[in-house]
């Protein structure tokens, strides 16, 4: 019974994290060039829509994994889980190369903790998964 409670924790993280990263894709297409970031965007205009739109889709997908593993618990959604991290953090690279010209900043230091803290959990919460659907 306590393993649901680590992968509930898991989903809410990823709601969050979804949440986030797809206002971050709004707030991009709203403002382009003129979000106020603390470094300055060296994208160009197609690149930025890009971006934005790339943030939104990985925050639905975020958000998409977290209600499947609320509702499944099935070992296909764990693994499921571990793609969209992957995405999420590949996306965060890409989007430090196009906007800001440095793949790897703060952001993306922000991000790695985060995956490893979803991943902690995630693992802790495995053993409480339904292998068959």
């Amino acid at each position: 019974m306590k393993r649901k409670y680590w992968l509930i924790a898991s989903a809410i993280f990823l709601i969050l994290i979804g949440v986030l990263r797809a206002s971050g894709g709004l707030a991009l297409l709203m403002k382009g060039k003129q979000l106020e970031t603390g470094v300055p965007i060296v994208a160009s205009d197609f690149q930025i829509i890009i971006v934005a739109i790339g943030l939104l889709m990985i925050g639905v997908l975020l958000v998409l994994a977290a209600i499947s593993l609320i509702r499944k618990y099935s070992f296909n959604i764990w693994l499921s889980c571990w793609l969209v991290l992957i995405l999420f953090l590949l996306d965060g690279l890409l989007n430090g190369y196009l906007l800001f010209g440095q793949p790897l900043d703060q952001g993306q230091r922000i991000n790695i903790i985060a995956v490893i803290l979803i991943g902690i959990l995630l693992f802790l919460g495995k053993p409480g998964l339904k292998v068959n659907q």
